[in-house]
């Protein structure tokens, strides 16, 4: 028993579904990465995930498509199961569009509602308004501390030289509360009061000598701003702090305003970049139901087209073979059926084979007792006449040789005879080795060239060497029997073709035998292979029975085409890499 045919164990579903996880993951981080590219949270973040991302969905289009091309080919080329197939596929792939479009489309306007509603003028109005207002409040806060600074009232209380530094501070504070620290130097020595966190050093009062305000500075996450003025020779620098999270609320205003604008810019194409994410985010979704579907249609319509190759080798009579299927598979029932079907039809094709064998064997033997008969009745004859010659004293030399002569002739064409029968009962099983068939084919057309000249031998190989594992003398008799019968045929052209072949799933070698000789009659091409056919005088009819008996043992075949008066071509079909 041969299990050639097998259900194959489907994984494509397993393998396109991970696919798609795949997809999704890396949409979801394109888009994550489009979205902080766009508000500038991440610009320019790791460039390969975007190519790996518009990559690898395009690669499962183009899977996707070359699949799908390859099933439209199948229908168009007629291949058994594809028409239901396709049917299979555009069932998936319709009903995911109609369930994906919708919900891509449907995810696209939501967000564009939420962008539309965020994008609103009036957010962009209040952002403006809290950013005026920031900036008013800091104006405010320096021209307060400034207008002390210009003041007559600073000049006239640092000119007491009586007054203490608290009396100062509290007459200072006293007309501006905001005052968080003044800084006094001078020749004369330095005066400090106030917050000590807003002093400013040394290094930093060296880098603007001239009076106004002074760069605002950040200390302890507040904002300080200074006012600094000349008076005679020393320099007087008030500082103010402001509110604690003056600086940040304001940099969060500035930054939402920055990006309301840049978005209120892009609005315009937002319709189009949400058109396009939806069709990105639903696209691999339909191209995985293309994919499932083909997986899906393949797992159901593979066991058919099993049983449906599996019955096309019943019919060219190969009973050797059960088809294979998983426990689990659905059709399992079906297979069990059919390879019970096999072995009943095995068992009944056996015992009709060997009620052939012996009906076959009969006549045989009534065909091989007529032959030897024919010979036996001259040889007997031939014999009397020369006992009855010697018997009467009359024997002469003459008769003598001319009886002999005969008796040789018929003993050897009995010999002929015996030989060939022999040829064709066959001398056990072939000796399988692998075979080139090319010297073999050159060895047979250089001596068919020698024995007769004058036809034209051809070889023909349309392809490199080739090798069967095949019996040697057995295929170079096959060769010989078929050359002999083109020659003896009258041909003057005989042209020898070899090309690989396939039946289903099983290679061949093809050998093409073409004479240009008498041809076949038509009455004669029910019964060309039957042993003792022939349409010579001197022929044993055994030549092509023995070359189809070779052949049957190799698990190759043999046919014919013939048209009488132009010629025959035998077709020798050999399995490639296939024991016997």
């Amino acid at each position: 028993m041969k299990p050639v045919l097998r259900f194959p164990v489907q994984r494509s579903i397993g393998y396109v579904v991970a696919v798609y996880a795949v997809v999704i993951v890396l949409v979801i981080l394109w888009a994550a990465q489009l979205l902080g590219t766009v508000t500038g949270d991440n610009p320019g973040q790791t460039p390969a995930l975007l190519i790996l991302s518009l990559v690898f969905p395009a690669a499962l289009l183009v899977i996707s498509v070359f699949n799908f091309a390859r099933v439209i080919a199948q229908r168009r080329a007629g291949v058994p199961g594809s028409r239901l197939r396709l049917r299979l596929i555009g069932t998936f792939a319709l009903t995911v569009a109609v369930t994906a479009l919708p919900l891509g489309i449907l995810s696209g306007l939501f967000l564009k509602t939420a962008i539309g509603t965020w994008l609103a003028p009036g957010n962009g109005i209040a952002l403006e308004a809290g950013e005026r207002l920031a900036q008013d409040y800091h104006r405010q806060s320096l021209d307060r501390i400034g207008v002390l600074a210009d003041s007559e009232y600073l000049s006239d209380v640092l000119a007491d030289d009586t007054a203490e530094i608290d009396d100062i501070w509290a007459a200072l504070r006293d007309v501006s509360p905001d005052l968080g620290a003044i800084q006094v130097l001078g020749l004369e020595g330095n005066m400090r009061m106030g917050d000590p966190d807003l002093f400013l050093s040394a290094s930093e009062l060296a880098e603007f000598p001239m009076e106004g305000p002074l760069p605002r500075k950040i200390r302890k996450g507040g904002t300080v701003i200074s006012w600094q003025r000349l008076l005679g020779d020393r320099i007087v620098i008030l500082s103010s702090r402001l509110s604690p999270q003056f600086e940040s609320d304001a940099r969060r205003i500035s930054l939402a305003l920055d990006e309301w604008r840049r978005y209120d810019r892009l609005q315009g194409t937002v319709g189009g970049s949400l058109a396009l994410f939806g069709l990105y985010l639903s696209g691999p979704l339909v191209m995985m139901a293309l994919l499932i579907g083909m997986a899906l249609s393949e797992r159901v319509i593979r066991p058919l087209i099993t049983l449906g190759e599996a019955t096309r080798k019943i019919a060219e009579g190969d009973f050797s073979f059960r088809v294979l299927a998983p426990r689990e598979d659905e059709l399992v029932f079906l297979t069990q059926s059919f390879n019970r079907m096999i072995r009943e039809l095995e068992a009944s094709r056996s015992k009709l084979v060997q009620t052939e064998h012996v009906a076959a064997w009969q006549v045989i033997a009534q065909r091989l007792a007529h032959e030897l008969r024919n010979p036996l009745t001259p040889i007997k004859l031939s014999a009397q006449r020369i006992q009855r010659k010697a018997l009467r004293g009359h024997l002469d030399n003459d008769m003598v040789s001319k009886a002999v002569e005969l008796i040789l002739r018929e003993v050897d064409g009995l010999d002929k005879l015996l030989q060939d029968f022999r040829e064709f009962a066959g001398g056990g099983p072939p000796k399988i080795s692998t075979l080139s068939l090319r010297p073999i084919l050159e060895e047979t057309l250089d001596r068919f060239r020698t024995v007769n000249p004058s036809v034209e031998w051809i070889l023909v190989d349309g392809s490199d060497d080739i090798t069967v594992p095949a019996d040697a003398l057995q295929i170079r008799q096959v060769l010989v029997n078929i050359l002999k019968n083109a020659m003896e045929a009258g041909s003057t052209r005989v042209t020898v073709r070899v090309d690989p072949v396939r039946r289903g799933t099983t290679p061949y070698v093809r050998l093409q035998i073409r004479d240009d000789g008498e041809g076949i009659e038509p009455d004669r091409v029910a019964t060309v292979f039957q042993p003792y056919d022939s349409s010579r005088d001197r022929g044993s009819g055994l030549g092509l029975a023995v070359v189809q008996r070779i052949l049957y043992d190799h698990r190759g075949r043999i046919w014919f085409e013939s048209e009488p008066g132009s010629g025959t071509v035998f077709y020798v079909d050999l399995p490639i890499g296939e024991g016997t």
